[in-house]
């Protein structure tokens, strides 16, 4: 399982790193043509396309890293033995709605797939910029649940900050 955790989150590091770059050669070359005085306008769609890629990557790579928003001060008012479980409580409501959002975006894609839905710019299929929701969901379900199991309990206890604090004040 770790071998394949390891793999999985390489390859999306991989896959956000070069749609970072090719974001910033996309813009860039926009830039300098737009002053050259022919814009040129498919790399625009293209940058936006690799954007939604590269949001929907990173959100799960955040689920996974345990990089997300949490409410850890009210950690303190709860029971060292029932910490674990209250790790548990957020992953499993952003499975649920990861869930959700996988279910609604794969239905979306079929849909964009059997309406033959093109790109303004690119005439690519539409189903392109749904894809990544699609991928980017499932990773985070996958990421969210690997935290919650394995991530370690780096929860200050209440003595622990309060010790930080005085340490601090001279």
């Amino acid at each position: 399982m770790q071998l394949i955790d390891k793999i999985v989150w390489r390859i999306v590091d991989a896959i956000i790193l070069l749609a970072v770059l090719s974001m910033v050669i996309l813009i860039a070359v926009q830039v300098i043509s737009r002053f050259a005085g022919h814009s040129v306008a498919w790399t625009e769609e293209l940058a936006r396309f690799l954007f939604i890629w590269t949001v929907w990557l990173g959100l799960a790579v955040g689920f996974r890293n345990g990089q997300h928003p949490a409410l850890n001060f009210l950690i303190v008012l709860i029971p060292q033995s029932f910490r674990r479980i209250y790790r548990l409580i957020p992953a499993v409501c952003a499975m649920l709605l990861f869930g959700i959002a996988c279910w609604q975006g794969w239905n979306l894609l079929l849909q964009q797939i059997s309406f033959n839905e093109r790109s303004a710019t690119l005439q690519v299929g539409m189903w392109l910029a749904t894809l990544p929701l699609v991928i980017g969901s499932g990773l985070a379900i996958f990421g969210a649940a690997l935290n919650a199991l394995f991530a370690q309990d780096d929860f200050a206890t209440p003595v622990d900050m309060a010790d930080e604090h005085q340490e601090s004040v001279p």
